[in-house]
């Protein structure tokens, strides 16, 4: 436990961030220097919906964690960073790590199925966390919408405008790139909205990771049943 415990601390970054963004942070800048190391590693953990229908489908699960571009790494460490902290503050640590996994294995299922019907996409290899860290600033807009932020770190910008950018950039991207590598940001950035939106996609709630302001916390417990008043446990 006690190894646990200062596990836990050390990846709070000095208590900047909750341990379960620290903890996504330190992982895939770990995974992506060991794919850039190693290459055997990157070809066994990237997506793509031909070897998931394959029977690979690990995959879903391990191509967020393996970015290829050091310039991209920087930058989507910094956007979970910023993003990460403030989500895994109000969903909680247990909901923000389903929520990261889930949208990337959301994402990378969507895409596959949509391969059936397209087949260019069944060709097509993705890695990297950008389609979840999309899908994180689409989910951080939606919960902070009042919010105030620099855009670029120039533009001063609300929540909601965010939201705007972030789908606009990422189907301008699209127009000019071509759809195909966009497609699973593009879902991710879909389903966390459903996800947010839509009551029958909503994560069960998990218990919130907050920190003790003394040695003593105050929670309200049930009614005593004898004298119909609420109770206290110090």
């Amino acid at each position: 436990m006690p190894r646990l415990r200062r596990l836990s601390e050390a990846l709070t970054f000095g208590g900047r961030v909750p341990p379960a963004a620290g903890g996504l942070l330190s992982a895939v800048l770990l995974a992506s220097v060991a794919g850039a190391l190693a290459r055997p590693v990157r070809d066994a953990t990237f997506f793509s919906p031909a070897l998931v229908w394959h029977g690979e489908a690990w995959r879903l699960l391990t191509y967020p964690f393996f970015e290829s571009d050091a310039l991209a790494l920087l930058f989507g460490g910094l956007m979970l960073w910023m993003f990460g902290r403030d989500l895994a503050l109000a969903w909680g640590q247990r909901r923000f790590l389903v929520a990261f996994l889930g949208l990337g294995a959301g994402a990378a299922a969507a895409t596959s199925l949509l391969a059936l019907a397209w087949p260019r996409l069944q060709g097509g290899g993705w890695a990297g966390p950008w389609p979840v860290i999309d899908a994180l600033v689409v989910a951080w807009a939606m919960c902070f919408p009042d919010r105030q932020l620099l855009f670029m770190f120039a533009l001063p910008v609300s929540g909601r405008a965010l939201l705007w950018l972030t789908v606009g950039g990422t189907v301008l991207f699209a127009v000019f790139y071509g759809v195909v590598p966009y497609v699973p940001h593009l879902l991710a950035e879909g389903l966390v909205a459903l996800w947010l939106r839509g009551p029958r996609l909503r994560l069960p709630r998990l218990p919130r990771w907050r920190r003790r302001r003394g040695p003593f916390e105050v929670i309200r417990a049930d009614r005593d049943p004898d004298s119909g008043r609420p109770r206290w446990l110090n």
